[in-house]
């Protein structure tokens, strides 16, 4: 089993995603690029695997990104290294069985951890741009597919910008005098 940077970038990733699902949000790829420092085309590649093997869902519009398409207890570290590792046969040779058993143990080990774990060990920042916009997951009867649809939060808690057109702008300005 080889372990690469990638499956490192995806696992920050998926940190990433699995904290901004479980308060509601989809995050942007280009969002993920600058927290991570990765550029948006190497990201494009890892998700386009993640999003492959069913770890991740996209969704379009206003108020979408990524999400989990799993709970984060249900993805462990060895999905994610699945999913983004090259693997490669182990060669013969004298010490070949040691190198079978490590692996074996390795890959068990790695069953064990799951996102969930990380996330709780680790402290993830919620993006403040998406703080107006909160996805919800709907899911259909007949095709249990998740469907996502942005909610602003109530205008209570945004400041009023004034008129929104000359004709209202005429009327504030005539009632101000």
């Amino acid at each position: 089993m080889r372990i690469t940077t990638k499956c490192k970038i995806a696992t920050d990733a998926l940190l990433e995603i699995a904290a901004h699902t479980l308060k509601g949000y989809a995050i942007s790829l280009p969002i993920v690029s600058k927290r991570l420092a990765v550029s948006h085309s190497y990201l494009e590649l890892i998700f386009a695997s993640l999003k492959a093997t069913g770890l991740i869902h996209s969704h379009k519009g206003p108020g979408g990104g990524y999400s989990l398409a799993k709970k984060p207890e249900a993805i462990s570290i060895k999905d994610i290294v699945d999913a983004t590792g090259d693997s490669q046969p182990l060669e013969g040779g004298p010490s070949a069985q040691l190198w079978v058993n490590l692996d074996a143990h390795m890959q068990n080990h790695m069953t064990q951890i799951t996102l969930s774990h990380l996330l709780f060990k680790t402290a993830v920042q919620i993006e403040p741009s998406l703080a107006h916009l909160h996805l919800r997951l709907e899911k259909t009867p007949k095709s249990k597919v998740a469907k996502a649809s942005v909610e602003k939060q109530s205008n209570m808690t945004r400041k009023p910008t004034g008129p929104n057109s000359v004709f209202s702008f005429g009327k504030y300005l005539l009632h101000k005098q």
